[in-house]
């Protein structure tokens, strides 16, 4: 009786939400993660332990950037490949952490203005300038507590991949005479970004040392997206 009813189960549910998830241990950094400095030099490797825990993406030492942010290239045939492309974002979770840079020889000038975590896609492929011209849509989430280095901090985000019109809260920037949606975006990600701030914010050129773990997102069925309990 157990069987069959645990069969009936199974076959009544529908497909769990898939996911695409980088702890930076098992498959190192498949989806291809990286760090981008102000002068287009990428940066980051993969430390094997200090993480939450174990394995963490660090952005290394004397990272200089106005608004940082680690950047997930989504390679063909990676799962963050797959989560993009599915048009059918739910959620993106990530764990955040500022090293102290006060011992680091020349890491000035240091940011500590109030700002907030972001989440930024990016399709650049849409228009075909030279150089390209880049499309993006992002939002902010808590305040960032830029004040000194912090531990580690999980940040989630909500995606409203149906929406018909750009989601409360988001910013999309398109050329306005493309007639480019909300739609065009969930369909056409190139790439997904996290910041540690807001990128509306008027910032300048400074040293940061960050690490990363535990990037997770959800896509396909939102109705099933909480079903698992185990998960």
């Amino acid at each position: 009786m157990r069987i069959f009813l645990g069969f009936a189960l199974v076959a009544a549910c529908p497909a769990m939400a898939a996911e695409s998830i980088d702890t930076f241990e098992t498959d190192a950094n498949a989806n291809g993660w990286i760090w981008v400095n102000d002068l287009g030099q990428i940066r980051g490797v993969v430390q094997p332990s200090g993480g939450n825990p174990d394995g963490w993406f660090d952005s290394e030492d004397l990272f200089f950037n106005a608004h940082p942010e680690v950047i997930g290239t989504a390679p063909d045939g990676s799962k963050l490949r797959a989560a993009l492309a599915s048009g059918a974002l739910l959620t993106a979770r990530i764990d955040f952490q500022r090293l102290d840079t006060s011992a680091e020889n020349n890491c000035h000038p240091i940011y500590d203005l109030p700002s907030h975590f972001s989440i930024r896609f990016g399709d650049q492929h849409t228009v075909p300038t030279t150089p390209r011209t880049t499309i993006d849509a992002f939002t902010t989430a808590e305040e960032s507590p830029l004040q000194g280095p912090f531990p580690w901090m999980t940040v989630t985000f909500t995606i409203p991949s149906a929406a018909t019109d750009v989601p409360a809260g988001w910013v999309l920037n398109a050329p306005p005479d493309i007639g480019y949606t909300w739609q065009d975006m969930m369909h056409n990600i190139d790439f997904i970004a996290f910041g540690v701030i807001d990128p509306e914010d008027i910032t300048y050129s400074s040293c940061w040392h960050l690490g990363v773990d535990n990037i997770t997102l959800t896509y396909g069925d939102a109705d099933t997206v909480f079903a698992n309990g185990f998960d």
